[in-house]
């Protein structure tokens, strides 16, 4: 029989052979990241969304690593990153982001972000807009939201019960965190799971302290970006399809695809269409 601890180390998702961590110090804070290199390749960083961390695209990562050199970033609070402080600004994940380009000196690198990485990048990518070679946001905030709505992903309730379900994520089990993706996101498959289990138990209570008022709106934010843009949305038909289309038509340079049959992780629910999508968008850079 396998003791408690090995199969603890089993759930957890092993990073792919060959794939290194480290850390760089920028913006005050030690931001760690996962490596998958490919040297002399196209520079790709990945945003993960909220609770996550940068081993959550794994599954993606590994369809790319062949022509990209990945780098896939903790975000402040989450993974091995270090946490936030109180009187972070707005733009914290932002200037972290620029501040990791920077430190690891690269060059026209093309960004990916979900969620809370998606508008993370895309804040970015308009205040500095020569940086990026492209950029891919996956089922971003598109629309303006009623005042006390959260957006999608994000945890809800005040900052001491959103502090509370974080320990209590904290405290669960791999097994039981696996187990109870598998239940409540069937489409995900188990491997996801796997992947995603292990982000819970690193994500850090001081993301409460994060502040989200001052984020521009993307009606603000999308017509800033001059770099090619792929939006992959969530599906969605009607009113909806149509706001979305016309939000995304802000963009200079952009394209949005609403993913068939995926909700707001599109990319674990439909990964071979958002896979192919991707794969199309990118082979329109080289």
């Amino acid at each position: 029989m396998f003791s408690a601890f090995a199969l603890a180390l089993m759930l957890q998702a092993a990073p792919v052979a060959g794939w290194t961590d480290s850390y760089v110090y920028g913006n005050g804070i030690r931001i760690h990241y996962w490596h998958a290199a490919n040297p002399g390749k196209p520079a790709m960083i990945f945003a993960h969304g909220s609770s996550d961390d940068g081993l959550c695209w794994t599954g993606l990562a590994k369809e790319l690593t062949a022509g990209y050199d990945i780098y896939l970033v903790d975000a402040r609070g989450h993974g091995l990153t270090d946490p936030p402080k109180v009187g972070d600004g707005a733009d914290a994940q932002v200037e972290d982001l620029a501040a990791f380009i920077r430190e690891l000196k690269l060059v026209k690198p093309i960004l990916m972000g979900h969620s809370m990485g998606s508008s993370s990048v895309a804040w970015f990518s308009s205040r500095y807009p020569d940086v990026p070679k492209a950029v891919i946001l996956e089922d971003p905030g598109l629309l303006p939201r009623r005042p006390g709505t959260p957006p999608p992903g994000s945890a809800q309730g005040t900052p001491e019960e959103r502090i509370q379900k974080m320990i209590q994520r904290n405290n669960m089990s791999l097994e039981e965190l696996t187990a109870d993706c598998t239940k409540n996101s069937p489409k995900w498959g188990e491997e996801e799971c796997r992947l995603w289990a292990p982000s819970k138990r690193r994500h850090h209570p001081a993301t409460t302290l994060v502040a989200t008022a001052g984020r521009p709106p993307m009606s603000e934010i999308l017509p800033k970006i001059t770099a090619p843009t792929l939006i992959l949305k969530a599906d969605a038909q009607g009113d909806l399809r149509k706001q979305n289309e016309e939000a995304a038509a802000l963009l200079p340079k952009g394209r949005i695809v609403h993913i068939d049959g995926a909700g707001h992780n599109v990319r674990r629910e439909n990964k071979p269409m958002a896979l192919a999508t991707l794969k199309e968008f990118l082979a329109t850079l080289n």
